[in-house]
């Protein structure tokens, strides 16, 4: 039992030190030593979890498969509006980047290569599929059939999210910082999704 407790939480360790290298530096710039070095553990304790960078990577991106499976997962609410279900996937996916640095690393690896070796739909291809679904709801009940393509407007979408993410605050004139949730708001404003 402490065995298998103390297993977890190295394995845990290791997700946590890789996710932040990868994050950082993507797949094919991160170097096992750097992750090893950041748990002060050996190389012996990486690979008796994992038998290669490869494996950690695809572990981090199939575990935010799962979590964005739960994220989603909640399906049409009755009585919510198709443009509010949108706009809380937005900002969860918000929130995942800015605090899960594991979410944040599966997405950077997501866009570095393809990591799903189940044949599943990978992390990307859920979170674009799940967004122009959502997208294609709201136009709907607006009304907006001869709008934009759903599948763009996706795209824009998961663009403003993942890019907020790695851009520092920018200063506007009046000494304050951009506000990404008002770039959402003109977005969706613009694109009459609420």
């Amino acid at each position: 039992m402490v065995t298998q407790i103390r297993a977890r939480q190295t394995r845990a360790r290791l997700l946590d030190a890789a996710a932040e290298e990868f994050a950082v530096h993507g797949y094919a710039a991160t170097k096992l030593q750097a992750v090893v070095a950041r748990t002060g553990m050996t190389k012996g304790a990486l690979y008796g979890h994992f038998p290669s960078k490869r494996h950690l990577a695809t572990a981090l991106v199939a575990e935010s498969v799962q979590q964005w499976g739960q994220i989603s997962g909640t399906g049409p609410q009755c009585g919510v509006p198709a443009d509010a279900i949108l706009a809380g996937l937005i900002r969860e996916m918000r929130a995942q980047l800015e605090t899960n640095v594991r979410f944040r690393a599966a997405l950077r690896l997501a866009a570095d290569c393809e990591l799903s070796s189940s044949g599943s739909p990978g992390l990307f291809e859920g979170i674009r599929g799940e967004l122009v679904h959502s997208v294609r709801r709201a136009q709907e009940e607006k009304g907006l059939t001869q709008s934009y393509p759903a599948e763009t407007v996706a795209y824009l979408l998961l663009a403003l999210v993942y890019g907020t993410s790695h851009l520092p605050p920018w200063e506007t004139v009046e000494g304050g910082t951009v506000d990404p949730d008002r770039a959402w708001e003109m977005l969706r404003t613009a694109l009459n999704l609420g």
